[in-house]
């Protein structure tokens, strides 16, 4: 755990981290970190002679030892165990020690080191990344929907009782053409999702292990297969444990064609990797479609990656699977991939907003195989229209962070400052107040529809859908704000530059120093 945390910026200073570059933990006397944004990166190289001389952070608890661990480790026997049984399974008043410290040590803010009983994280070795392909050439033309959509169950679900199955709503209304397949992060129970506004008839769901959530559309497709594949493990610093991903196998009825479709939650800290690493996870994540998979299957990744194009997660995906799209929603993390044969075979994509989620849901549409020419020729004009309206969005109440600053405008602000709003009246439209609100900070609002001549300034500069998905990422990358557009890897050194420092207690995720020194111009790479 962090007790103490110095930010300090030297020029042309590299910092050493310490337990941090080995697995962002710190021992129970605190630790000193001086280093924030990378700007140059390298990986730690050790000998086995040297690793094997290096404690990794172990130690093993002693009877009456004192100290944070030891109160930890009491406050599971006498507390933590009598009111919550169900968070030490297998356990009793009498297990081990090294079992109670484990426990104390496997959580999000560990107080106790690692007992040395337990072995050291492994399983780190990054494999290259397989040969994939190209989806068949022989077969009909197949225009295939996917979605992507993180539900923020434990509040839309839990804390609002599903918000009136506004989820479910959202996807019904926007299910024009129907989606092919969808997949969920942070969804505990897809019946609830699909089942209140009738979508289960058309679908079959699965659910995952790790709280994500699979569905196919049945009157298009025969399921082949399907299965669940682990691929990363979150850092110490936000635990929560493993990472996976699940997948299909399917076949279209009417082409005979196949798809592989895997959907994906990422590892924390966002933009980390993992404990292994963005590199790692991205390749084992394509070993998943080249193991699973066959050639000439159509493939496709979708998921809320907990990173963005600031990560090697998704720097690594780019030399491998076509970029379709990626939300706006915390500097990109919500994406799109496919083995598409040529980036024209984007048809559309769509940000079609949050249905009371803290990520908003994107959509696309891919075209797999040969298209008639006069097909192709008239889908560019159909593309733009659809494009144009795809990357707008006006806000509605449960709209989250948008919602809430066009309310507060159109009901506070302009009595209170009315010459923030030249132009408008206490009766103009919501859409005109959002544009008002994206006009300034476009990370707070995605430009509304309906308003003509209104710059595109959150957008890419082409009308047409994402060709280029890459560079989409990247310019919703340059629009993020704090800790989003932060790159933290493990068994990484940092350097900064600047003669600036800053003193803060009590931090335990190493994106607060890099949240601080964004704002500081020197410390932007």
């Amino acid at each position: 755990m962090l007790q103490l945390l110095a930010l300090v910026a030297f020029g042309a200073v590299r910092a050493e981290l310490g337990e941090l570059a080995a697995d962002d933990e710190c021992t129970t006397d605190g630790c000193a970190l001086s280093a924030l944004h990378l700007r140059s990166s390298k990986r730690s190289e050790m000998t086995a002679q040297e690793e094997s001389a290096v404690d990794t952070g172990c130690h093993d608890i002693r009877e009456g030892e004192g100290g944070a661990c030891w109160e930890a480790i009491m406050w599971g026997k006498n507390v933590g165990m009598p009111q919550h049984p169900d968070w030490y399974p297998g356990m009793t008043e009498d297990s081990p020690l090294s079992e109670w410290q484990f426990k104390a040590w496997n959580t999000t803010h560990p107080k106790c080191p690692r007992p040395c009983s337990v072995p050291a994280p492994g399983g780190c070795v990054n494999v290259p990344a397989p040969k994939l392909w190209k989806p068949a050439a022989a077969g009909g033309n197949l225009e295939i929907k996917v979605l992507s959509y993180n539900l923020f169950w434990w509040h839309l679900f839990k804390v609002e009782g599903g918000r009136g199955d506004s989820a479910g709503h959202l996807i019904q209304n926007t299910a024009s053409p129907p989606y092919d397949v969808m997949g969920f992060q942070e969804c505990e129970d897809p019946v609830r999702v699909l089942g209140h506004v009738g979508l289960l008839e058309q679908y079959e769901a699965f659910q995952g292990k790790h709280a994500i959530c699979v569905a196919y559309r049945k009157a298009a497709w025969s399921l082949l297969e399907h299965g669940e594949t682990d691929v990363a493990e979150d850092m110490r610093t936000e635990y929560y444990g493993t990472r996976g991903t699940q997948w299909l196998r399917l076949q279209h009825k009417g082409t005979g064609r196949k798809l592989f479709f895997v959907n994906h939650h990422g590892p924390l800290s966002v933009n980390s990797g993992g404990l292994c690493g963005g590199e790692a996870t991205a390749h084992k994540i394509l070993h998943v479609m080249a193991r699973h998979g066959q050639v000439g299957d159509t493939l496709v990744l979708v998921g809320d990656f907990n990173a963005n194009a600031a990560s090697r997660t998704v720097q690594a995906m780019w030399p491998h699977l076509h970029h379709v799209y990626n939300s706006q929603s915390f500097g990109g993390v919500d994406n799109i991939f496919a083995n598409l044969a040529h980036q024209d075979d984007v048809v559309e994509t769509k940000d079609i907003g949050s249905g009371g989620s803290d990520h908003h849901a994107i959509s696309a549409i891919i075209s797999v195989g040969p298209r008639p020419p006069k097909v192709q020729a008239a889908a560019a004009p159909k593309a733009q229209m659809k494009s144009l309206d795809a990357n707008c969005h006006t806000a509605a109440e449960g709209d989250g962070k948008c919602w809430e600053e066009v309310h507060w405008a159109m009901s506070q602000g302009i009595y209170e400052h009315p010459e923030w709003y030249q132009g408008l009246e206490p009766s103009s439209s919501v859409a005109k107040f959002q544009a008002k609100v994206y006009m300034e900070n476009p990370g707070k609002c995605p430009r509304p529809c309906g308003i003509p001549n209104l710059p595109n300034v959150d957008g890419p500069t082409q009308t047409g859908p994402m060709k280029d998905g890459s560079k989409f990422s990247v310019e919703v990358l340059d629009r993020a704000q704090g800790s989003d557009s932060c790159l933290l890897e493990p068994q990484t050194e940092y350097a900064v530059a600047g003669g600036w420092y800053q003193m803060r207690k009590g931090i335990q995720d190493p994106r607060v120093c890099c949240q601080l020194c964004q704002q500081q111009g020197q410390c932007k790479a």
